[in-house]
């Protein structure tokens, strides 16, 4: 039996199946890409951050017994003590949370106070004054945006 009858196996790809693959892949990172909705997955993120945060400075008011309230701005929020001092986020570490570029944050609070019981006020004096009427805070971005809202008896957050 002569060397040229004796075919050897085939060892990787050929150049079209390797092109091919590439060509398939391709389109099914395009096609994933187009479709992945990541502006609302970062608006619900936000939303449900700043909503577990409501809720930390609501049991840090029961735990400690004391007042402390989470300021709303624009772009930002941030948590203080009943004298006003600002409070270091406990995951982050710093005292501003900034929301994520392009979120915005409406409401009709400019804060929320929360005294030793867990009861929103809708100011800082003493007694305080609790809220007249459920707490609404929006997260907006582009044309989606999230709902928080904080339950006038309970302080109870949902978020829609």
């Amino acid at each position: 039996m002569s060397a040229l009858s004796r075919s050897r196996p085939q060892r990787g790809f050929a150049l079209i199946e390797l092109v091919m693959v590439l060509l398939l892949v391709s389109v099914l990172v395009i096609a994933a890409s187009a479709g992945w909705p990541d502006r609302e997955v970062n608006l619900d993120a936000q939303a449900q951050q700043l909503a577990g945060d409501i809720r930390y400075v609501q049991s840090l008011s029961m735990s400690r017994g004391q007042r402390f309230r989470i300021n709303f701005f624009v772009n930002s929020y941030n948590m203080s003590d009943r004298g006003g001092a600002t409070i270091a986020h406990p995951v982050v570490g710093v005292a501003d949370v900034m929301f994520d570029s392009g979120i915005a944050l409406g409401t009709t609070n400019n804060f929320l106070v929360f005294d030793g019981k867990g009861v929103p006020h809708s100011d800082a004096a003493l007694p305080g004054t609790p809220l007249g009427a459920n707490a609404v805070v929006t997260l907006t971005l582009g044309a989606d945006s999230r709902t928080l809202i904080i339950s006038r008896e309970t302080g109870r957050v949902l978020v829609q």
